[in-house]
């Protein structure tokens, strides 16, 4: 009765077979163990650095475009073209404020973000410069984003179907939040 059983080599043809001892079972096991965990943490590693997270990119496109004044759409729309526009690019009412003597709109653009359209229209606000963009919703529960940089205070939030975003002044956000009914 054999209780081991061993590997057989022949050297060359001819030669007396040597018995080898068989590979230890831990050290099989440990090895597969070792090969797996490399590829699974090196596809981890290669998926966060080739693709960049993506949070609240929106806002970025947004900023980009209130900073972006070199094209616009229109120039100096009144309010009602500003509804008719936005009609045509969503093909339904978006709740844009009323215009007045203190919010006086100098131009709307339309950006292609996620192949979805973002209409912004770039307002002067009492002698600043304030943008409020609609984007329709993507995400599923309403939630609110705020972000400040280069001295824009951004707020993003959810108004009917819409993500509204109001990009100003961080110096005086609390005036043309209260305008926009940014939260």
């Amino acid at each position: 009765m054999k209780l081991v059983d061993a590997e057989i080599t022949q050297e060359s043809e001819g030669a007396p077979d040597i018995p080898r001892p068989p590979r230890p079972a831990r050290r099989r096991v440990y090895t597969s163990l070792l090969v797996t965990l490399t590829v699974l943490v090196g596809t981890v590693a290669v998926i966060y650095a080739v693709f960049p997270n993506r949070h609240n990119e929106i806002l970025t496109w947004a900023v980009e475009a209130h900073l972006d004044t070199s094209n616009p759409d229109l120039s100096s729309p009144s309010g009602n073209e500003i509804r008719a526009w936005s009609q045509g690019i969503f093909g339904e009412t978006v709740p844009w404020p009323e215009v007045d003597a203190t919010l006086v709109p100098t131009s709307a653009s339309v950006v292609s973000v996620f192949k979805r359209d973002l209409a912004l229209v770039r307002y002067d606000f009492e002698g600043d410069a304030v943008s409020l963009a609609f984007w329709r919703a993507r995400d599923a529960p309403p939630r609110t984003l705020r972000r400040t940089e280069d001295g824009l205070y951004v707020v993003s939030w959810r108004r009917k179907r819409f993500t509204c975003i109001a990009i100003g002044p961080e110096a005086s956000r609390d005036r043309w939040k209260k305008r926009f009914g940014a939260p």
